[in-house]
């Protein structure tokens, strides 16, 4: 799988983002160019979120996995020192996983690579720090299979 943006300073990303056929977009801050990926394609069922996009979801009530978990992935291109991924606005305890390269690094038997699992509705954040250029994968799970809408966010 190959992915690529087009040139432009990581300051000035499009913030736009796909979740289930929703479109969000924001402009960036300081405006100027804008950069978005040529083709980011995830593996079902993932949908794709951009770096500085935010992206809102829906997990229904379900008791069991991965009828309880919502998937997104993100590409961060070469050169990046951090990327932060906030999961907000929950009215259920939801957690938030990540993992690099396939949704096999996030979707069952606990293979992420980064967890943040922070009790109650609290903002669930996790910084990859000195990321290596690649597709991450992100699962929103609720914890205790209860309904809940939420934010999500990569920058």
């Amino acid at each position: 799988m190959r992915f690529a943006l087009a040139a432009a300073p990581l300051a000035l990303f499009a913030l736009a983002a796909c979740d289930g056929g929703q479109v969000n977009s924001l402009a960036a801050a300081g405006g100027g160019q804008v950069a978005t990926p040529a083709a980011l394609t995830c593996e079902a069922p993932a949908n794709p979120i951009m770096i500085g996009a935010m992206t809102h979801g829906e997990i229904t009530a379900a008791q069991s996995y991965p009828e309880n978990a919502r998937y997104y992935c993100f590409s961060i291109p070469q050169g990046v020192q951090s990327a932060t991924v906030t999961l907000s606005g929950m009215t259920a305890d939801l957690d938030l996983y990540v993992g690099s390269g396939s949704i096999t690094s996030v979707q069952g038997n606990e293979a992420y690579e980064w967890m943040s699992n922070v009790s109650g509705t609290g903002d669930d954040t996790i910084t990859i720090n000195q990321p290596v250029a690649g597709v991450y994968y992100v699962e929103v799970v609720s914890y205790e299979g209860l309904a809940s809408r939420f934010s999500l966010v990569v920058r």
